[in-house]
This record gives C-alpha cells, structure tokens and sequence, in this order.
C-alpha cells in the first residue's frame, strides 16, 4: 500500500507546475503598444495654418517709439524676423493683436523681405519695393511702388505685387498704363547645344626632294 506522501506527490508536482508557469506569465512584460495612427492623418494636406511663419517674432532696431498700448514705431536698420519670414527697412510701424498677430508697415529705400524656401517645389522668395504692408493673420504682403519678387529664378517686377505668404502666390500690377515683367529662367536640366565638330588639321606641306 502506497503512504500518504507517495500519494500527495504527484499532485504538488502538477500544483508547482502550474504556479511556474502562471508566474512566467505574470513575469513577461507585454509588448509595448504605440499610439494608434490613424490612416487618413498620413495622407492628408498640410492646411494653409501650416505654412505661415510661426513662432517667435523678433525686432531690432537703433530705436523704438512706444505710440500706443499696442502700437511701435521702429527706425534704423529695422529688422523683423519670424521663423521663415524676414522683414527689412529703414521704419516699421508695428501695431500687435491677440494671439501674438500683427501688422507691419515697412518703408526703406527699397524696404526688403526675405521668405525661406522648402525645396524645389517651394523655392525662397526675396522681394523688394519702397513700402512693404504685411498683416500675419491674413498672411498677404502688399508691395507697393517699385515692386520687385525673385522667385526660384525667376523674376517679377511690377508697380504693385500682392504675395500671399502662406500659398507663395503672387499677383502683380503695371499700375497706371504700366506693365508687369516677368523673366523665366530656363531650367538647368536642359541639354546643352551640341558642338560642332572640330576640323581636322590640313597635313603639313612636304617640300620636294633635291
């Protein structure tokens, strides 16, 4: 006849067992589970928020006026700068609206503005006219008189351009019986005119034997 522990054995067996693996289970961390992303967030268009200047306005001067509880006057070597957008003048006046937006009137001789590019489907903007009118909620710089905008390589000059910064879409006008001129640069990828062939050498004369 079997005793009591023979008996009792194979049932702490299995019950160890089983407490092992519960605690190899317990032990083992879970896979980390990352955010879910949604399919239509990759796909989707940047809005037109998305590529206005952002961030931080910085302004610098040889002097400062303080007009109003939100109105600056600024003169000297004015320098306005966000993160892609840069402003340049000899005066800006500066009148500041809730949620850090502003318009800025700059005058200089030229007054000059600067936009960086985002690759080759968006390249920098420089422009240049006597009065710069920029208003950041609406994010359309006026140039007005002697207007100038380089796009890329391309040139436009016009008495008024109306560049709106946030689609980097230009409008232009002659003014009063004036004209708009546009110059275009030929693309760099365009294959070079094939040189004509050299002309061969005429042989050397050969004098006649004595």
């Amino acid at each position: 006849m079997k005793s009591i522990a023979e008996l009792a054995a194979p049932r702490v067996g299995s019950l160890l067992a089983a407490l092992l693996l519960a605690g190899n289970a317990l032990a083992a961390p879970s896979a980390p589970k990352g955010p879910s992303v949604d399919k239509a967030e990759l796909v989707k268009l940047p809005k037109g928020a998305d590529l206005k200047p952002t961030g931080p306005v910085t302004l610098t001067s040889d002097k400062a006026e303080l007009v109003q509880g939100n109105s600056a006057v600024y003169t000297g070597n004015v320098v306005l700068t966000s993160d892609t957008l840069k402003l340049e003048g000899d005066k800006v006046e500066l009148k500041q609206y809730p949620g850090g937006q502003y318009e800025a009137r700059i005058t200089g001789g030229p007054a000059r503005m600067n936009h960086a590019g985002s690759g080759t489907e968006n390249p920098a903007v420089a422009a240049r006219a006597k009065t710069l009118n920029y208003d950041s909620r609406s994010g359309v710089l006026d140039l007005l008189t002697d207007a100038y905008v380089m796009r890329g390589t391309d040139e436009i000059t016009g008495d008024t351009i109306k560049y709106d910064v946030r689609e980097r879409r230009i409008q232009a006008s002659g003014g009063d019986g004036g004209q708009v001129k546009i110059i275009i640069q030929p693309a760099s990828s365009d294959p070079a005119p094939a040189s004509a062939p050299a002309t061969p050498a005429a042989p050397p004369a050969t004098g006649g034997t004595k």
